[in-house]
């Protein structure tokens, strides 16, 4: 009875607290506490590094008591976990931020840095130092198996000699990964003392999209390393090549890899030359930059929220980047330096400060493109322009910069002397040839679009524009719709002004006109060439008044025969080139990476051999300059690429051609296994075509390409697919 009584006992005490526990707590629950860390995606099965086909990396913390620790994750494309990284396929970077003092530029400075030894192999004479990254092998790499890993540093910041431990400074971590899908390389920016991330000075002077531009996805050290947040943690003023001798600062470096063959160094018969993973010599004494190399803010652009200290090109001048491009100021000397020897970079805003008569930017101001603003063509009207008929341009040019006031064009000064003015009417725009215009027997240039002069041959109208009569008639035979395109250039204080080109479609025979069809965007090309103004600033920033000479039919025979250059005695063995636009572009671009050079003679007479051109983004991307999809194989209607011209100069049909898609791929694909498989396919490179477009090889008899049963959209070659376009 007693045993019975305490249990009863027991469990009623149970059961009172329970009570109490539910009822006794009447007041206030509190406030909520504070979110706690996020975990990983509930429910979501981890994934191996090795088989994700996507990465996404990101720094969720960095702390430093003595080595730095890291908090990091990795998810995969669907938001899993990614798991298994081994500690030897990342390798760590940390640096701080060094703030500019005297004139001096703030600079980034590496912890972890390694001496490279000269060894002879380059003309470098002394060991230097070299930042390098840190192997997660050699710290401590844990695996947390969610996703989530903790890295810590072999490296104790706090004690690297020479370089002291200043917590309050804005400091950077990052990795990469290599060995598994390409994943970016993320970054950490904070100051240690506090912790804080935000509203800290990190030095943003070029953005990943601004390099991007031209390198499309600039990718470096076996396509490991592709964001420049990333880059400067290495690339930085105390770290240099002992091969070469030459400073790896990002400043400093990339200026001259891009000024390459208009460095007065280079210029004078040296060379530059880094020489880096295994020794290995990468020479960039043959880098031609494809605008002017003036232009700084196409890389550092200050409006850019992106790149907040973009400005210090102009505002922060030193020795290290204006000596960069200017390689043959000696500063110490004060050779070719006007102002003689300069003591430091506090003395550079002496006579560079923003808004002096030498401050930087004004001293990098391209005086062409700045008269240019002041220049608008414009095409008014064309009219006669039936079967027959003899068109009849009416122009002006205005001035944009004094509310379009117009020039009397054959009156003033900067459009006299080497200034030029001139229309160009071509036909017809399904497929461009101006058959009928009798160019090849009147200048041996066959294929060439009538060219009216209108400083000589236009008639004023009295309200500032002006009429240019054609004195050839449009052939009989023509229909469709043509093009009308304004050329030229003016002069002002002595220079040739680079005034963009403007193009205007009229009807032949169509009730409407109908315009070209639009293959590549212009905004394109100047990512890379900023304007692109070529044959002395008449032509530019206009495809459509490129393609006007530019077309299936055109060779560059007439400046051969200028040059006196034939086959015999040409670099390239033939009579003539093709200066078509679609192989011409892409032969040029593809450089390099053709197995025969492609070289075409301007117009005096001199060969342009583009056979070194080294394209700075990926080849194989056709979005890199067409619009999208217009990269796939032509139809009927186009028109076979001459490489011939035959014996009459202005008649298409007896010119040897190659087949249209055949003409277009082979631009960049001229291997022989490309060109069997070409020709495997309808492809001929020795046809004549018809007035009707059939195409007939001297070979195989008629031939039909049948390109698109492969290479068209969807099928099983897809262009866009095999080239990788995103």
């Amino acid at each position: 009875m007693p045993i019975l009584q305490t249990m009863l006992r027991s469990r009623l005490g149970v059961l009172l607290l329970a009570l109490l526990l539910l009822t006794g707590c009447d007041g206030n629950d509190g406030a909520p506490g504070p979110a706690g860390p996020p975990g990983p995606p509930g429910g979501m099965t981890p994934v191996t590094i090795g088989t994700a086909t996507a990465v996404t990396a990101t720094i969720d913390g960095v702390t430093i008591a003595s080595p730095p620790v890291m908090r990091f994750t990795l998810t995969d494309g669907g938001g899993r976990p990614v798991i298994g990284l081994p500690a030897g396929s990342i390798s760590f970077a940390i640096a701080r931020l060094v703030p500019g003092t005297d004139g001096n530029a703030s600079y980034w400075q590496s912890y972890i840095n390694a001496i490279e030894a000269a060894n002879g192999i380059g003309p470098g004479t002394g060991d230097r130092v070299h930042a390098v990254t840190e192997s997660g092998s050699a710290g401590q790499l844990v695996d947390n198996g969610d996703g989530t890993y903790v890295y810590t540093y072999a490296t104790d910041v706090t004690a690297v000699a020479g370089i002291p431990w200043q917590p309050e400074l804005t400091h950077r971590a990052g990795f990469e990964i290599r060995g598994f899908v390409a994943i970016g390389n993320p970054t950490y920016d904070w100051q240690p003392s506090t912790g804080a991330t935000t509203n800290l000075f990190t030095r943003e002077i070029v953005s990943d999209a601004t390099c991007n531009r031209c390198h499309e996805k600039l990718a470096l050290h076996g396509g490991a390393r592709f964001q420049n947040r990333y880059c400067m943690t290495c690339h930085n003023p105390g770290s240099a090549d002992a091969q070469s001798g030459n400073t790896v600062d990002m400043t400093v470096m990339t200026h001259r890899i891009h000024r390459g063959a208009g460095l007065p160094s280079v210029v004078d018969g040296g060379e530059y030359a880094i020489w880096g993973f295994r020794d290995i010599k990468h020479d960039y004494s043959g880098v031609v930059y494809p605008q002017d190399i003036r232009n700084c803010r196409n890389c550092h652009d200050e409006n850019d929220p992106a790149t907040p200290d973009a400005a210090n090109w102009f505002r922060v001048p030193t020795i290290e980047a204006c000596g960069s491009c200017h390689d043959d100021v000696d500063f110490e000397t004060g050779m070719n330096h006007a102002d003689g020897i300069t003591a430091g970079n506090g003395e550079c805003t002496l006579c560079h400060a923003p808004g002096m008569t030498f401050g930087v930017a004004e001293s990098h101001v391209i005086a062409a493109q700045e008269f240019a603003q002041a220049f608008k063509f414009n095409i008014l009207d064309i009219v006669n322009t039936a079967p027959g008929g003899f068109p009849a341009v009416t122009v002006s040019v205005t001035d944009p910069t004094r509310g379009d006031l117009a020039y009397n064009v054959q009156s003033d000064p900067v459009f006299s002397g080497a200034a030029r003015l001139a229309v160009d009417v071509a036909w017809t725009n399904l497929e461009i040839s101006n058959t009928g215009s009798g160019s090849g027997s009147a200048t041996g240039a066959p294929a060439q679009p009538l060219r009216l002069n209108v400083l000589t041959g236009g008639v004023a109208n009295g309200d500032g524009t002006f009429t240019v009569t054609s004195t050839t008639a449009i052939p009989g035979n023509v229909t469709g719709s043509g093009t009308a395109a304004m050329e030229g250039r003016a002069r002002v204080a002595g220079l040739s002004v680079p005034v963009t080109g403007v193009s205007r479609s009229f009807a032949i025979t169509d009730g409407l006109a109908v315009d070209r069809r639009q293959i590549v965007a212009l905004s394109r090309c100047n990512d890379c060439h900023q304007s692109l103004s070529l044959h002395g600033a008449n032509r530019t920033d206009n495809i459509e008044l490129c393609v006007t000479c530019h077309n299936s039919d055109a060779t560059d025979i007439a400046a051969r025969v200028r040059g006196g250059a034939d086959s015999s005695n040409a670099p390239d063995g033939k009579d003539e080139e093709t200066i078509e636009f679609k192989t011409m572009v892409h032969a040029i671009h593809a450089g390099t990476a053709r197995e025969n050079g492609f070289t075409v003679y301007g117009f005096s007479g001199e060969p342009l051999a583009y056979g070194a051109v080294v394209y700075p983004g990926r080849l194989a991307n056709c979005e890199g300059c067409h619009r999208p999809g217009t990269y796939y194989p032509v139809g009927a209607f186009a028109l076979a690429m001459t490489t011939d011209t035959g014996t009459d100069l202005d008649d298409p049909l007896d010119d040897i051609n190659i087949t249209p898609n055949a003409a277009s791929c082979w631009g960049c694909h001229d291997r022989a296994a490309a060109v069997a498989h070409m020709e495997a396919n309808g492809g001929a490179f020795d046809v004549m075509q018809t007035a009707a477009g059939t195409l007939l090889s001297g070979s195989r008899g008629t031939v039909i390409e049948t390109c698109d049963v492969c290479h068209g959209p969807g099928r099983s070659a897809d262009v866009k697919v095999l080239h990788g376009i995103e």
